[in-house]
């Protein structure tokens, strides 16, 4: 099942939610919606899922137009944040509860009923807790009954609005890695709306990233990471280094090194330099290139150690990240004077010079 957005608008007592949205799903394709709260992407989702209907445009379902099909008729599985299950119902008769109210002449026979929602809940793994109710659940399995509650119907599409938000860290990893294998093995279109860039990066074949209702780039999460079309997205993918550069004859110069800019940029202007702390080489000498800066503050992460040091000459501090094993190599403590370095920067203008 394909799903195309044509110049979707979306007004609320005059404030503009969407602009002239475009995009489109393959079939089979799970699908991130990616912003920060006010970009338009649960607003996005729910005109799709029928949920809202658009102020102008159009949704198109495998090339139809959708416009004038209620939610009940889209073929749409949706999952809340907040799982929406139904407290006075056990497990089962939640994953159930879409059989068992459609129409009399759809509607299958009880046995196969409680036969569809039992091999649902041992696909997600919760067939032993059937006859529990929600309130007996961990968010985790909660979220699950929620989602086999939406493949009850066998929807066409699944629409996911940040399925995830309300859980723990570790319970968030393990359900996207879940999640993943269950959309391959059932082949759905999916569409997945969060704010969180990494479970956009780690889940999705492609991500569509928003702000204040426009599509600011769309891309596999490779792309959008490795090659940003805007700072914003620059920005919001990641910690990144934004230092200020000026542009001349082309070029920037940063750290002692000079970085080129796009040709759909002006010769001259004040720009900035993104910089991602991966990106900062750090060395205990000086290098062609390299400036000097001390180290203000080191935290292990795990594999990975961040450094925040300050720039001589500037109040601006930089963030570096370096593997464990290269921070015991250097051997460098707080307090201490290195050197920096890079051969990655992209270069966005600010302002007209």
């Amino acid at each position: 099942m394909s799903i195309e957005v044509r110049n979707v608008a979306k007004q609320f007592d005059g404030f503009t939610a969407l602009h002239d949205v475009s995009l489109k799903v393959e079939p089979g394709e799970l699908l991130a919606l990616l912003g920060p709260s006010g970009s338009g992407k649960t607003t996005l989702l729910r005109i799709i899922a029928g949920l809202d209907f658009p102020t102008g445009g159009r949704v198109f379902f495998n090339g139809e137009d959708a416009g004038h099909r209620h939610v009940g008729a889209r073929g749409v599985g949706f999952v809340f944040q907040h799982y929406a299950l139904f407290r006075h119902m056990t497990v089962l008769d939640n994953v159930a509860f879409g059989l068992r109210v459609k129409p009399r002449q759809q509607r299958l026979p009880r046995a196969e009923i409680v036969e569809r929602a039992m091999r649902l809940l041992q696909l997600v793994q919760l067939d032993a807790f059937a006859k529990r109710y929600p309130g007996q659940l961990s968010g985790g399995q909660r979220q699950r009954v929620a989602l086999a509650r939406a493949l009850a119907i066998e929807p066409r599409v699944l629409l996911l609005d940040e399925p995830f938000g309300a859980l723990d860290a570790k319970v968030r990893k393990e359900l996207r890695r879940w999640l993943r294998r269950l959309h391959d093995e059932m082949q759905l279109t999916s569409v997945f709306v969060t704010h969180d860039q990494e479970e956009a990066l780690e889940l999705a074949d492609r991500v569509v990233v928003m702000s204040n209702g426009r599509i600011e780039q769309i891309g596999s999460p490779t792309e959008i990471y490795d090659r940003p079309a805007s700072s914003f997205v620059y920005e919001f993918l990641g910690d990144v280094n934004k230092l200020p550069v000026t542009v001349e004859s082309r070029e920037a110069i940063v750290w002692s090194r000079r970085f080129p800019v796009g040709d759909d940029m002006p010769e001259e202007g004040v720009a900035s330099a993104y910089v991602r702390p991966e990106d900062v080489e750090v060395s205990a000498t000086a290098q062609p290139g390299s400036v000097p800066a001390a180290v203000s503050h080191i935290s292990a992460l795990g594999p990975i150690v961040r450094l925040e040091l300050d720039l001589e000459g500037q109040g601006q501090p930089i963030e570096a990240e370096l593997t464990r094993r290269r921070w015991h190599e250097l051997d460098i403590k707080r307090g201490q004077h290195v050197w920096l370095s890079t051969n990655r920067a992209r270069i966005f203008i600010d302002q007209p010079r």
